[in-house]
């Protein structure tokens, strides 16, 4: 084999490595049943202590999946704050972070907020969860009603129209 060919090898086998797609690993399917999606959610509050959402039961919740790191997800937090204030006493809204608590809780320091925290343990990707924020709107029987990926203005016409449905105004 002479010089050019030794390149021109070289320059191909160079060529085919950097053109070759790096690998993702695969989102699993989200299970239809909803109820299979919570049970591996498993919540502490900001003092350690277990938060279940059968706390809730017999009233809607607004579950949103967010992070500190997340500029989306610290955007709306405004949003949800007014909407939490126009629907205080009918649907209990509860923003759940996988960070550490003293992450969130300086988080939370800096910011007040009247909603509830909670900390989940693992992963999002544990209850298909695939994009922050993520907020899902669960009726007072528990069920999913809806599901919103990415920012949402919680005290738009539209979501304040959604949140009225969830408790059937």
């Amino acid at each position: 084999m002479n010089k050019t060919s030794t390149t021109l090898l070289l320059l191909f086998t160079l060529l085919l490595v950097h053109c070759t797609p790096p690998k993702r690993t695969k989102t699993p399917a989200k299970p239809s049943n909803f109820e299979s999606r919570l049970t591996k959610l498993n919540l502490t509050d900001m003092d350690g202590k277990a938060v279940k959402l059968e706390d809730f039961a017999g009233k809607p919740i607004f579950l949103n999946f967010w992070a500190t790191w997340c500029g989306p997800c610290v955007s709306e937090m405004g949003s949800i704050e007014k909407a939490s204030q126009q629907f205080k006493d009918e649907i209990v809204f509860l923003a759940v972070s996988n960070e550490a608590p003293s992450l969130i809780k300086s988080y939370l320091k800096r910011n007040k907020f009247s909603f509830n925290f909670a900390r989940m343990e693992g992963s999002y990707l544990d209850v298909y969860v695939v994009a922050l924020p993520t907020t899902m709107l669960i009726n007072a029987k528990g069920e999913l009603v809806e599901e919103e990926e990415g920012f949402q203005d919680w005290n738009s016409a539209g979501s304040l129209q959604k949140l009225r449905a969830l408790v059937g105004k």
